[in-house]
């Protein structure tokens, strides 16, 4: 009997032990919690229409995009072939090592709302693919002219969108060290709210497509001339207009 009772006395001893626990350590409320560390900052080399004075980089300044923060020059220790193809001039990233140059961008540290935006932009993975790669990046003040990239820059990995998988004949194209929007190439990128929404570029990669120069479609125009303040706009004579570059 004695021993019952020792037995019994012990178990509710545990008991009140694990209760115990349990409520000391009992989580705090949401609206204390810290959640910076459930997302982490993740380091991307943009080389195309991210970049700070190019057409998409207003995705990167948004704040309501999620953090990003500018960390300098960043420049490929690999050669990769940064062309500009299909028809709405759009800069790609080749995923071929060794053909083309090294190729120079800029590196940024995000957080993952950020990461999800870009992946949203650039389509990955069922268009372009996002890689980890070997980069160097260098302080924008640090590189002077005649100053090599590799003296003042150090060793990092960061995340390429890559375009994996395109037709061989893309290989034929210009080949850049760097992309500016509004280079001596003359090819003007076409932001999507201009684009032919019946037209799928994608399927350009398949084949090389000349770049050409960049207009807005009739109903396009009518629709940004009449956002910046116009109540009416005649099509007819953007049609008129057309009709006369089609004819130069």
């Amino acid at each position: 009997m004695l021993l019952h009772v020792a037995a019994v006395t012990v178990l509710v001893n545990i008991a009140i032990i694990e209760l115990d626990s349990l409520y000391s350590s009992s989580p705090t409320k949401n609206s204390d919690v810290d959640f910076s560390d459930e997302s982490p900052l993740h380091r991307v080399f943009v080389y195309g229409t991210l970049k700070r004075g190019e057409p998409n980089h207003g995705l990167i300044k948004d704040t309501a995009n999620g953090y990003a923060k500018f960390l300098g020059l960043g420049r490929t220790t690999t050669r990769y072939p940064l062309i500009i193809a299909t028809k709405y001039n759009i800069p790609f990233l080749l995923k071929k090592a060794g053909a083309g140059h090294y190729v120079l961008g800029e590196i940024y540290d995000v957080d993952s709302n950020m990461m999800k935006k870009l992946d949203e932009l650039e389509e990955h993975p069922k268009f372009y693919e996002r890689t980890e790669e070997e980069i160097l990046l260098a302080p924008e003040a640090a590189l002077k002219p005649g100053k090599p990239f590799e003296e003042v820059g150090e060793s990092t990995k960061a995340w390429i969108y890559f375009l994996p998988r395109y037709k061989s004949s893309l290989l034929d194209s210009t080949m850049y060290a760097s992309y500016t929007n509004n280079g001596s190439h003359g090819l003007k990128y076409c932001e999507k709210y201009v684009r032919d929404a019946s037209y799928d570029h994608r399927k350009e990669r398949q084949r090389r497509v000349e770049p050409q120069r960049c207009s807005l479609n009739i109903r396009s125009r009518v629709l940004l001339l009449m956002a910046n303040g116009l109540s009416y706009v005649n099509p007819r004579e953007f049609r008129k207009s057309d009709d006369a570059e089609n004819n130069e």
